[in-house]
């Protein structure tokens, strides 16, 4: 936002600019006008159109970038997808032939978005992760450095729930979510996690979690920064927690705030839908029709508008994003063809390098693979990794604010949950296992971090890898599994989970571990 907060200081600063002919400067006043006409969309437009076409052929390429980038935001809040995917192609095109980076990750962040709202979750998770990528690699340069890492990563985590990849949605949360404590993102992760304890069924702690996330948000001078869908994912989970525990006449409370949101901020018509079904669901159960017929002409009317978006955007989309990379792609692999002949005057120079890559290349990968050896023979030498278990005789189960008989019949269970293998059951939760051992979800999760010193994730995951490395060991058939197999054998629904917590576990990947015990 601009500092200068009176017009008439702003078009004075415009006015002395343009006395002085600095281009920078010009822009910097158009740019600053055009936040007085917030409630003027074309003028505003205007204003910043005259900023961008002083700047965008100079060595202003922040400016330029940063006036793009609004013009798609306000374009996209009006609910104008078409026209804001267009201002941040342009953006993206102005970005990429700048050498822009901190631009091209904002825009590719812009344009998953758009993916995102359309559905196309994994094409927006890999453009996510580009950015994410970038972002990550600024970290430490300047003051609050982290904020776009810490909001892309949430993105992520939005998509991958959305895409029904819990597990995948709870590794970026728990990337982000320390770093997020002290920052004014904090309120979107305490939301990101009630909206997975959900999914754990943990409806009371969701619930929780939630309204103190929504409390945060609220309070936050950055509520548009971090963007009102999160509120509303808010919101529709505290309804679905409320209609998981019978308390139907306080879920639709919450339904009915996402529709004054929506009513609000066009943009938000994809986001709010899962609502609309809840409270048409609802008031057909108390017989209450006028309700009911007002919010089927809701869900009809955003229906109507977002179909329309969705196709002209789509074809946009894939015409003018999509198809020039797959063209470029094309196109760099003929040039690199059709010149192969003329660079033979290059191949000694070539040569060389490629040796000297080659070899630092085996170098590296030769202490990997030393590295990796070592850890693959100490586990096919160790018996068995046990999951690291508190002596109960030396510890005082006051400590944890729970009874020692409960405390000794929740050990009691998870010995016989361990023995008998019950951490292979796929998408198991605490609430779950509470429910199997006649308890409860914070008494044994209590009682997992004290007496197995660790939280319930991965407690669960230890387990798991422990097993699957001991049936590779005895078991040739199961050896032949690819590691998609295996990850369901152990009790994992992602194969990435899998992968990464097998090596957090060993220091090697499985696909290593394989390979090296059919050889």
């Amino acid at each position: 936002m601009p500092t200068i907060n009176d017009h008439r200081i702003a078009k004075a600063y415009l006015q002395k600019a343009k006395d002085l002919d600095s281009i920078s400067e010009m822009a910097r006043g158009y740019f600053w006008i055009s936040y007085f006409f917030e409630k003027n969309y074309e003028k505003r437009i205007i204003y910043l159109d005259s900023g961008i076409t002083k700047v965008k052929n100079t060595k202003h390429v922040l400016q330029t970038g940063s006036m793009y980038l609004t013009k798609g935001i306000i374009t996209q809040r009006k609910g104008n997808y078409n026209k804001a995917l267009s201002y941040y192609l342009e953006g993206l095109e102005h970005a990429e032939k700048k050498s822009v980076f901190v631009y091209i990750s904002l825009f590719r962040s812009k344009i998953a978005t758009l993916k995102r709202k359309f559905g196309k979750y994994d094409e927006a998770k890999a453009l996510y992760k580009k950015s994410i990528q970038y972002e990550k690699s600024q970290i430490g340069n300047k003051t609050k450095d982290s904020i776009r890492y810490l909001r892309f990563l949430s993105e992520l985590v939005s998509t991958c729930r959305l895409n029904k990849e819990i597990d995948s949605a709870y590794y970026f949360y728990n990337q982000g979510e320390k770093m997020s404590q002290n920052t004014h993102v904090k309120a979107v992760y305490t939301l990101n996690k009630g909206i997975l304890q959900y999914y754990d069924e943990d409806y009371d702690l969701s619930i929780k979690s939630i309204k103190g996330g929504i409390k945060q948000f609220l309070k936050s001078e950055y509520r548009f920064s971090n963007g009102y869908h999160n509120l509303i994912n808010g919101y529709l989970y505290l309804g679905k927690c409320y209609n998981a525990i019978n308390r139907q006449e306080i879920a639709i409370d919450y339904f009915k705030k996402i529709d004054s949101i929506v009513l609000k901020y066009d943009d938000l018509i994809s986001e709010s839908r899962p609502a609309y079904p809840e409270m048409i669901k609802y008031y057909k159960s108390i017989n209450d029709k006028d309700n009911q017929l007002y919010y089927i002409n809701r869900l009809l009317y955003n229906d109507s508008i977002f179909h329309t978006r969705y196709k002209s955007t789509t074809d946009k989309l894939n015409k003018e994003f999509d198809t020039p990379i797959l063209m470029s792609q094309k196109e760099s692999i003929i040039q690199e063809l059709t010149t192969k002949n003329n660079r033979s005057y290059y191949i000694i120079l070539i040569s060389l390098l490629v040796i000297l890559g080659v070899t630092c290349t085996l170098f590296i990968s030769y202490k990997k693979n030393k590295r990796y050896k070592k850890r693959f023979d100490n586990l096919m030498v160790n018996t068995k990794k046990e999951v690291k278990k508190v002596n109960t005789t030396t510890t005082n189960s006051s400590s944890i604010d729970i009874t020692k008989d409960v405390v000794e019949l929740i050990l009691v269970e998870l010995e016989d949950f361990e023995k008998n293998k019950g951490f292979l059951e796929v998408n198991l939760t605490s609430s779950i296992l509470a429910k199997k051992m006649n308890t409860n979800s914070k008494y044994l999760t209590k009682v997992i971090k004290f007496y197995r010193d660790k939280t319930f994730s991965p407690y669960i995951n230890d387990l798991r890898i422990d097993y699957i490395i001991e049936q590779l060991k005895t078991d040739t058939k199961i050896r032949k599994y690819t590691i998609k197999a295996l990850a369901n054998e152990a009790g994992f629904n992602s194969t990435e989970v899998f992968s990464k917590s097998f090596h957090k576990r060993t220091g090697i990947y499985p696909s290593y571990f394989i390979k090296k015990i059919n050889s």
